[in-house]
């Protein structure tokens, strides 16, 4: 004949509470592990705010869009930013974009100091009087102190008016970055970039299994209440 098994009372509002603040406390974690760690392409178009009016071309020091800071390499000029509707012989492709002459050249991080991967970029040489192709040397850094590096050599097409942006893939190498520098561009639009997913942290991943912990010490002790009768042990099966 079996015995049957004793239940102890409904588990008290300490444990309830416990238990549920265990739960959230475990999908608060979660939530901030994923949102620490999301990732996304966008492209930053040279657009802006603030908008650069039509027709006019400005040497600047410093531009940010998208979360992305750019200014030029310490000692040189600066970069130049231009609006649409250039003179006859300049790149035209309706938007704002970004051009080096000698002594200019870019840098470009993330505002927040993260990481994140190159993906394509638009490119083009100057003008129609400068409109041979151009080898535009890409110097990646990553937050360890590597140095990477990624060459592509603009495509030289020429419309008859002024030369004409292609779209260029940056190698999958050529990613984990916390900065990229170019010592020198003829012409640049339309850059592309993924952010980084990082590994998850030592400090989120022992908060995880410490809750975790907690949450299978909980059970066990529910459990043992279930099968202890009032006043005694659990009597034996026959």
């Amino acid at each position: 004949m079996k015995t049957p098994l004793y239940h102890s009372a409904p588990a008290s509002r300490g444990g309830a509470f416990a238990g549920r603040w265990i739960s959230t406390a475990i999908a608060t974690l979660l939530c901030s592990l994923y949102s620490g760690t999301s990732q996304g392409t966008f492209t930053v178009t040279f657009d802006g705010p603030p908008v650069q009016p039509p027709g006019t071309s400005y040497l600047i020091q410093s531009y940010s869009e998208a979360g992305v800071k750019f200014t030029p390499i310490p000692g040189t000029d600066g970069f130049i930013r231009s609006g649409s509707n250039q003179p006859p012989g300049w790149l035209e492709d309706g938007t704002a974009y970004l051009q080096a002459s000698f002594g200019d050249s870019l840098r470009f991080a993330m505002v927040g100091g993260s990481s994140f991967d190159p993906v394509s970029v638009d490119l083009a040489e100057y003008s129609d009087i400068w409109r041979d192709p151009e080898t535009v040397h890409f110097v990646g850094y990553r937050q360890d102190g590597t140095v990477l590096t990624d060459d592509i050599t603009t495509a030289g097409i020429f419309n008859g008016v002024a030369p004409v942006f292609q779209t260029f893939s940056f190698s999958p190498q050529f990613s984990g970055l916390v900065r990229v520098e170019v010592p020198f561009f003829p012409s640049l639009d339309n850059l592309t970039l993924r952010r980084s997913v990082p590994e998850p942290g030592t400090g989120a991943l022992v908060g995880i299994g410490t809750l975790l912990v907690g949450v299978h010490s909980l059970r066990r002790k529910r459990f043992t209440a279930t099968l202890k009768p009032p006043g005694g042990s659990p009597q034996a099966h026959w």
